[in-house]
């Protein structure tokens, strides 16, 4: 099972990252969907879980998910017994943790997956950040978790998002544009005028303004450069197919030099 990953990021030893792409040679020359998703989903293939985890060379078996509900809950990772069936009760949209071995994901289908990675603090954070998730500014809220509990200094915080629908397809109307124009004072900085009153909203954009805002520096924020609509062939868009499976945008802090 192939994966996708930031080519930024993999110069930072002590982190393993990656994106999990729609389809996977199930025989050669044929394609098969990828079923990836939470232990509760009947969807989801405990087969394609145990493929993923294994091209990544992640021996536990273990993936830790969340249940995402759209809103700006961080959930802290820090008891190395927690089960991930514990963890998949959570109601949170962000998860950090300081512990190794330990993968921490969110499950995506055009909303922006996000990493954090302080090389320094040795701390990683991932996070489901859709249309809602980003004007409550999820990115600042989980850099001030991992500035709180972890002395996470946001400079040296670097940033990656995975496959997203991009300012290039994204359309929204007017009240779905009103709480940005409350919550970003350079919201016209991602947003421009489309056909019929509506809108084209770049959360990616959005989500980086969040993040430079709170002092993550330009540089260190990276992109996958792929439009999940535009690339429906390679990613999941719940926009394009109005039912669709789920990316998982996986991070993992590793002893250095191991990965």
């Amino acid at each position: 099972m192939q994966t996708h990953s930031i080519d930024s990021f993999e110069k930072f030893p002590g982190l393993l990252h990656a994106f999990s792409l729609r389809s996977y040679e199930s025989a050669p020359g044929e394609f098969s969907d990828v079923l990836l998703g939470r232990l509760s989903d009947p969807r989801s293939s405990l087969q394609h879980r145990k493929m993923l985890l294994e091209q990544l060379g992640i021996s536990s078996g273990k993936l830790f998910l969340v249940s995402q509900v759209h809103g700006d809950r961080v959930f802290v990772l820090n008891d190395s017994g927690q089960l991930p069936e514990a963890v998949e009760q959570e109601e949170a949209d962000a998860l950090v943790t300081h512990l190794l071995d330990m993968p921490v994901a969110v499950l995506t289908a055009d909303c922006v997956p996000v990493i954090l990675y302080d090389p320094v603090a040795r701390v990683v954070g991932v996070i489901h950040a859709g249309r809602k998730g980003t004007q409550l500014r999820l990115v600042s809220k989980t850099l001030s978790i991992l500035s709180d509990i972890y002395g996470s200094k946001a400079e040296r915080v670097q940033m990656g998002m995975g496959p997203a629908i991009g300012g290039c397809c994204y359309q929204v109307d007017e009240p779905c544009l009103a709480p940005f124009r409350s919550a970003y004072s350079n919201w016209e900085s991602f947003v421009k005028v489309s056909s019929g009153g509506k809108f084209l909203l770049d959360l990616p954009a959005a989500n980086t303004a969040d993040a430079c805002e709170s002092g993550v520096r330009p540089e260190n924020i990276h992109l996958s450069g792929e439009c999940t609509f535009c690339r429906n062939d390679r990613w999941y868009s719940y926009r394009r197919e109005g039912t669709a499976g789920r990316i998982v945008s996986l991070a993992m802090l590793v002893p250095p030099g191991r990965v």
